[in-house]
């Protein structure tokens, strides 16, 4: 395992990091769209092999866990808690605040309120009294609005209960510009991935101002580990169920797009990885795992060379083709 600088906080983290999305468990909320009870994750995963994926991945060089309080509705974080407790591995926990599940419904909220009542609630689920980093989950320009919610954070990082704090952004690249021009932001997390490449834009701007770099969606949701085919179908408790049968046949077509990337050195997800780290302003990047099997292939990307430079050649190609750019 390799390991990078966390931008200014100083953290060594390991430069590829667990998603724990997954690991929160199947489940439903209503209001997430007009269909009424939607799935909020993925295929259910039972708490025995979350806890033994964490363990796998801590005894293997893994450092950085990213969580948040809606991923099975708090239970990716008490799973998270249950899995480091007695564990004596250096791990960095990162969580997120204003997206939440409140009587069974779906809500985004980025009040001063709602910041300090959220953040005490994923205190008690991670068994922490200090959170290692806390972002902000998401927020659009709109939902933003005149910045409370992340004044609120600032007063939480002031008063010492959160060590370094930040923005998973929206998928909004002008507004994730902003907010890193403001200079509050410690960690910023970004979709970044062969199929949103307009996402390396903010890495000058990080650069800059030291913010670190969190990638999230690496795979483009599953995407880009070249596995999904045209015929197949999701469980019903898994989100991708309800996207529709032409987005999933366009995700598959354009994830084509980079299957001359896998080879007998790696899968085509442990290249899409690669890519990512091709970046030095790349801090970590959290791939979901759903399993053992899936981090462990994560996890091997950090020792496997790097791409070379006719193969970034042909993927700036394909990212100046006129078929990509609409994704």
């Amino acid at each position: 395992m390799q390991y990078r600088t966390l931008g200014r906080t100083g953290i060594q983290v390991s430069e590829i990091g667990l998603g724990s999305w997954e690991l929160g468990g199947s489940y439903f909320l209503r209001d997430r769209s007009s269909a009424g009870n939607d799935p909020a994750g993925y295929a259910d995963v039972a708490e025995q092999e979350a806890i033994a994926t964490v363990h796998w991945g801590l005894e293997n060089g893994l450092s950085f866990i990213d969580t948040a309080p809606i991923y099975g509705d708090g239970e990716s974080e008490r799973r998270v808690a249950r899995a480091l407790a007695g564990r004596t591995e250096p791990v960095t926990v990162e969580t997120k605040l204003c997206v939440f599940a409140e009587d069974g419904r779906y809500r985004r909220v980025f009040t001063r309120d709602i910041v300090f009542q959220e953040f005490e609630k994923s205190q008690r689920r991670l068994g922490v009294d200090v959170v290692d980093v806390d972002l902000l989950h998401s927020p659009t320009r709109q939902e933003f609005g005149n910045g409370e919610s992340l004044e609120a954070l600032l007063e939480l990082k002031k008063a010492g209960k959160v060590r370094w704090i930040g923005v998973s952004s929206s998928y909004d690249v002008a507004h994730t510009l902003e907010l890193i021009d403001t200079g509050h932001l410690d960690v910023l997390q970004i979709p970044l991935s062969l199929m949103r490449p307009e996402w390396t834009e903010v890495l000058a701007a990080c650069r800059r101002h030291g913010t670190g770099v969190v990638v999230r969606e690496p795979l483009f949701s599953g995407y880009l580990t070249g596995r999904l085919t045209e015929d197949m179908t999701f469980p019903k408790d898994d989100q991708r169920s309800v996207w529709g049968r032409e987005r999933h046949l366009e995700n598959v077509r354009r994830a084509r797009l980079f299957a001359f990337l896998a080879g007998e050195q790696r899968t085509q997800a442990q290249a899409a990885l690669k890519w990512i780290l091709s970046f030095p302003e790349v801090s970590v990047v959290i791939a979901g795992s759903a399993n053992r099997t899936e981090l462990a292939e994560n996890m091997a990307v950090s020792d496997q060379p790097n791409l070379t430079a006719d193969e970034l050649d042909r993927v700036s190609a394909v990212h100046r083709s006129r078929y990509l750019a609409s994704v």
